[in-house]
């Protein structure tokens, strides 16, 4: 009896340790969309210029609907070494639609 009942618990415990191990994975996946390819900053740090215009609706539901397919961001976030955007807006706009705190971002020269 004891033999089963300790299999059960094993098995719970295991389960409990597989999705919280699986949590982790989606949040670090969530965190580091493009980890070896620029630095990890925080989304409320990046600058927008007026000069940026929305973009056309069609273009944002391409980029959603390929970052839902391939976990991945099409295009990368430029900015200077102000914070400020230079390219990469779309991006921007869908990592904060889907509530990411940080990005991998590239430094202009």
């Amino acid at each position: 009896m004891f033999k089963k009942l300790k299999k059960r618990i094993e098995k719970g415990l295991e389960e409990k340790i597989l999705k919280y191990a699986q949590k982790d994975i989606n949040e670090l996946s969530r965190i580091l969309n493009r980890p070896h390819e620029g630095e990890i900053i925080k989304i409320k740090n990046i600058k927008i210029k007026k000069n940026f215009s929305n973009p056309r609706s069609c273009k944002m539901k391409n980029r959603r609907e390929y970052y839902k397919k391939y976990k991945y961001f099409r295009s990368t976030v430029v900015l200077n070494k102000k914070n400020y955007l230079i390219d990469g807006y779309t991006t921007y706009l869908l990592a904060k639609e889907m509530g990411f705190d940080y990005i991998t971002v590239v430094r202009a020269k």
